[in-house]
């Protein structure tokens, strides 16, 4: 019977980590959204700005979240995930680990 349950255990472990490889960022599906959207209100200048008021990844994830609620984007979170990595990878190069 202990076998069986570490057995399932098992399994599901595999299920969740595949599940977080379903998600990984695609930085071209970031682009995309990106420029379909955040480019209606701003250009990419404030992104290197010296002045620019997001200065870590806890900020950019927070200001993608308001963005995407403000214009009701109504983004899945994937997608959110890609718009911000999108913009560490072009722009910010915050580190990620």
């Amino acid at each position: 019977m202990n076998n069986i349950k570490l057995i399932q255990r098992i399994a599901f472990s595999f299920l969740l980590l595949g599940s977080f490889n379903l998600y990984a960022s695609d930085l071209n599906n970031g682009k995309t959204l990106h420029t379909e959207n955040c480019l209606s209100c701003h250009t990419t200048n404030k992104y290197i700005s010296s002045t620019r008021s997001v200065h870590n990844l806890a900020e950019l994830t927070s200001r993608v979240k308001r963005c995407d609620f403000s214009l009701g984007t109504q983004w899945f979170e994937e997608d959110i995930a890609d718009v911000i990595a999108y913009l560490n990878h072009d722009f910010y190069k915050f580190k990620t680990e």
